[in-house]
């Protein structure tokens, strides 16, 4: 696994990702992506979205579009709205979804050092 060395030098400025993920929703159907690697790999995950997209990341577990007028909490795992910067490891498995009819989104993957 190549590695990109950054330092805390630079104020707000990291070095490209070493691996990017373009993502195309159709609504109401969940999209999942494993994290490269083992647990022993650990990333900075860094999202983005087109300007109105609404999309729920599920970390390790299956993101749903809440349901009208109800509360929902779960235990364990994360379901997110638009997250944007997130620290996940290698088998990690993120769920996407919309209610939306098209949205687009994507994330990168920075290698962390150990």
């Amino acid at each position: 696994m190549t590695m990109t060395k950054f330092s805390t030098n630079y104020l707000e400025c990291l070095p490209f990702s070493d691996q990017t993920v373009q993502v195309a929703l159709a609504a109401n159907t969940a999209l999942t992506y494993t994290i490269p690697g083992d647990s022993s790999v650990q990333y900075r995950c860094e999202f983005s979205y087109a300007y109105d997209a609404n999309v729920w990341v599920g970390y390790n577990t299956t993101a749903v579009v809440p349901v009208a007028a109800s509360v929902t909490t779960s235990s364990n795992s994360s379901i997110v709205l638009r997250p944007k910067i997130k620290f996940v490891r290698g088998g990690d498995v993120l769920s996407f979804i919309s209610g939306s009819i098209v949205s687009n989104m994507g994330f990168e993957l920075l290698v962390l050092p150990s």
